[in-house]
């Protein structure tokens, strides 16, 4: 996976909750524990921090495994030290909100743009008058920068 490239989300699951609608439970899980950590971990520290916060053990091999597939996803980045590998996050939780947000709104723009548009307009009304507002401003700043590119 080249540098700038972002790690993809393969499955969006709108009926889980925080990172569980972009990553597995496990997944999910390791990532808390892996972003928490200042220094990077190892397959057993992981598998500690999982323990401590789930009060559930999980297999070495399963922790393992889940860490070289978030490792290929190219969410996290490994530095062999002796025999073990120790594992850091490639993508801030932030970062990972965006990639998937982006992801999610470029497939429903693809497939369904004009129910996704009229939908979301609808329900910015509804929750928060003030962010159609801010959506309408947003829009305009767009309008502009496009109509100067123009120009040039």
């Amino acid at each position: 996976m080249a540098e700038t490239e972002k790690p993809k989300v393969s499955v969006y699951r709108p009926e889980a909750q925080g990172l569980q609608q972009a990553l597995g439970q496990l997944e999910a899980g390791v990532m808390d524990v892996i972003w928490d950590s200042i220094e990077p971990l190892c397959v057993d520290e992981v598998r500690q921090g999982l323990a401590e916060r789930k009060k559930k053990e999980a297999a070495y091999t399963t922790i393992m495994t889940t860490l070289d597939r978030l490792f290929k996803k190219g969410f996290l980045a490994r530095d062999r030290r002796g025999k073990a590998y120790y594992y850091r996050a490639k993508v801030t939780r932030a970062e990972l909100g965006s990639n998937v947000t982006k992801q999610v709104i470029d497939g429903l723009l693809t497939t369904f743009a004009e129910p996704a548009i009229s939908y979301f307009v609808e329900a910015l009304g509804d929750t928060d008058p003030e962010k159609l507002d801010s959506l309408a401003a947003l829009i305009a700043k767009k309008r502009a920068e496009q109509a100067q590119g123009k120009q040039e």
